[in-house]
């Protein structure tokens, strides 16, 4: 390992440090890169209203780690700075009475005592351990193994700002973070928590948006479109439009067995996780839906979908991280319709208020309905402007779970009959996000009837 690669994992680990301190729970308020200390020992510290809580060095070598080493850095950074917790990295190779020494400490801790324990602490001043808390990992270098604890650490800070990337954003920020440094030295005044996360969240929102793969367009029609012919001969093209009566399934159809079926065949003989792609939906919401719940996040498949907008004409519904806007969120109604019944109803308004065409709907198919879902958009109301972008589509969507998560466990085991007003962006999203539905029922809107606001059922699942 040179020089080079030593520095290299210096500021991978120092970044994973930043992460962990962000996601660790601890109350802490500022943070110092390259702590100001007489010995100089300390590379990163928090602090909590003005007291040191936590100490911590990173230390990075081509040469073999001894037991001598590890103990002259943890008595050297623990007598710089008082605090009560230390931490110290070690990437690079330790040798074996090294590595038997960390794990010594970790014992010490546990009141796990054995004889290679007592051995390998004779001799070193136990007072440094006790009434504080000190860490040692080593871990050696490795370029891929430090891009996945990146990885992993980026995952955890992203979701407990509730927000959500791709596995490859994340990968690509991972791989860049050696070349463009985001961290960097707070010159001994410190940074407040809160400016330090608008820092690094900027910082990550401009790596993630240089990323923009190639994207292979797919499509799938159930109503008649414009897809020119090199898209219809290119074998990523899927149409339904011979098997409906303008918007109706003919009667020699059926949903699941000739719609869904025919969609999950096709899209997962078609994808793969080493490329990108972008999903053309001329089609019933309820294909978007079955098509976002065949490539749900656990596929691993890096895929949006193509949004036809108002203003913007058609465009690419992805996810952009710490965007900085402000989304509005769903106002969620929960009523009872009717008396020991255990099925749901979702009702979705998004383009158009649909609540009282779906009432209706239930009422003269006799549907045994316990609860209604309500779910409405009060900011700008049911218009085709209410969904912003892909992700505000994206975090509606994830929304919902939450939205249906008071249902009783009898409910829960029973059917969620889903009708939606929305993009088919949103329900694709939505499909990716229904795993943990339960059974669902979906619904079209019957618009060759619209005066007498009919619904007909459409794709079940049952797992």
């Amino acid at each position: 390992m040179g020089g080079s690669d030593a520095s290299r994992g210096f500021v991978y680990q120092g970044f994973v440090s930043v992460l962990e301190a962000l996601t660790d729970g601890n109350a802490w308020d500022k943070i110092y890169v390259e702590y100001p200390t007489k010995g100089d020992k300390v590379d990163i510290a928090l602090e909590r209203q003005n007291r040191l809580i936590k100490c911590i060095q990173v230390k990075s070598t081509v040469n073999i780690f001894t037991k001598s080493n590890v103990q002259k850095w943890l008595r050297d950074l623990i007598s710089d700075a008082e605090s009560p917790a230390y931490e110290l990295f070690l990437i690079g190779h330790c040798d074996k009475a090294a590595n038997v020494f960390i794990k010594s400490v970790k014992k010490y801790y546990e009141q796990k005592t054995d004889q290679e324990m007592e051995k390998s602490l004779k001799g070193f001043d136990m007072g440094l351990l006790d009434h504080r808390e000190v860490k040692i990992d080593a871990i050696p270098f490795d370029k891929n193994r430090f891009q996945q604890i990146v990885r992993d650490s980026l995952h955890r800070y992203i979701s407990t700002k509730g927000q959500m990337m791709l596995f490859d954003q994340i990968d690509f920020i991972a791989a860049a973070i050696e070349n463009d440094h985001m961290i960097s030295s707070t010159d001994g005044k410190g940074i407040a928590r809160n400016e330090f996360e608008e820092r690094l969240e900027k910082r990550i929102r401009l790596v993630a948006d240089q990323y923009a793969p190639k994207r292979t367009a797919i499509w799938i029609n159930s109503y008649p479109d414009d897809v020119d012919e090199a898209g219809k001969t290119s074998g990523r093209y899927l149409s339904f439009t011979d098997k409906f009566q303008g918007r109706n399934l003919k009667a020699e159809y059926d949903w699941n067995r000739d719609i869904y079926g025919e969609i999950k065949e096709f899209l997962l003989s078609r994808v793969n996780r080493e490329q990108a792609y972008e999903l053309y939906m001329a089609a019933h919401c309820s294909i978007a839906f079955a098509a976002g719940r065949l490539l749900n996040s656990k596929s691993g498949i890096n895929i949006f979908p193509m949004q036809k907008t108002a203003i913007n004409g058609i465009e690419l519904w992805n996810i952009k991280p710490f965007s900085g806007r402000e989304y509005s969120e769903w106002e969620i109604r929960q009523e009872v319709y009717q008396e020991n019944q255990s099925d749901s109803a979702l009702v979705l308004n998004v383009t158009r208020d649909i609540y009282n065409e779906v009432v209706q709907y239930m009422d003269e198919a006799n549907l045994q309905i316990g609860r209604i879902v309500n779910c409405i958009l009060p900011v700008h109301g049911a218009t085709n402007f209410s969904i912003a972008d892909g992700t505000h589509a994206m975090l509606l969507a994830n929304q919902i779970y939450k939205a249906i998560a008071g249902r009783r466990i009898d409910e829960r085991r029973a059917t969620l009959h889903i009708f939606a007003s929305a993009p088919n962006g949103f329900m694709f999203f939505l499909g990716q996000n229904s795993m943990g539905f339960g059974k669902c029922q979906l619904y079209e809107y019957d618009l060759e009837k619209r005066s007498t606001c009919t619904y007909k059922p459409s794709i079940r699942f049952i797992d």
